[in-house]
């Protein structure tokens, strides 16, 4: 049974949180952080929707400065192996990939099902899946954020919802956990980047191209 931390709800941080020790969490706050010359961190939580579809048109290294370093690589594999093009591919539905290179035990696996990102490795137990390790996140208007590490039979979560899924007012963070995502998923890219998944000798398994 997963157990969770002490948690806050994205509304909670929004009234009692400052702006500076929660940046961007909201559309209501970008101009005066525009004025202040500073770059929001989309990381610490889910901004509104106009704010990240204008994101979506920023000059692509500078969009890439508001992402994780795990949804960076994944772009960079999804974008060799002709899944997307350009960010807006990601909003196009759901799409799958799956690749294993030569001398490989694990698969590589990015999907999308829904507002869930899932990308891992997995070994496979007759065609029983197992992750080692799989990351969940949130996917929002071409964004992702940390929501799970999935780890054989163990969970660490960073974020669940208390009230209906995709209710982002009933979004609750674990703190703690999303350090602990933060922290893990920089080494599983370094992980991956080194093995060469976007590389021509990467055998594509399975592919489902997103849709319109």
């Amino acid at each position: 049974m997963v157990e969770y931390p002490e948690t806050e709800t994205l509304q909670a941080r929004k009234e009692i949180q400052s702006d500076e020790e929660n940046p961007k969490i909201g559309y209501e706050r970008k101009e005066e952080q525009e004025k202040q010359g500073k770059e929001p961190d989309i990381q610490s939580g889910v901004p509104s929707e106009e704010f990240c579809m204008s994101c979506l048109n920023m000059p692509e290294e500078q969009r890439k400065s508001m992402l994780l370093e795990i949804q960076q690589v994944a772009e960079r594999i999804l974008k060799a192996h002709g899944v997307v093009k350009e960010p807006e591919d990601l909003l196009k539905g759901e799409w799958f990939l799956k690749l294993q290179k030569l001398g490989f035990e694990k698969k590589l696996v990015l999907a999308k099902s829904g507002e869930e990102v899932f990308i891992g490795l997995y070994t496979y137990s007759g065609e029983t899946p197992v992750p080692d390790p799989n990351f969940v996140l949130l996917s929002q208007y071409g964004f992702w954020y940390p929501q799970r590490i999935e780890e054989k039979f163990d969970e660490t979560v960073a974020s669940f919802f208390t009230g209906a899924y995709g209710d982002y007012d009933f979004l609750n963070i674990v703190p703690e956990n999303v350090e602990k995502f933060q922290s893990f998923q920089r080494d599983f890219v370094k992980m991956i980047e080194n093995q060469g998944w976007d590389g021509p000798d990467v055998e594509v398994v399975e592919k489902i191209m997103p849709k319109d």
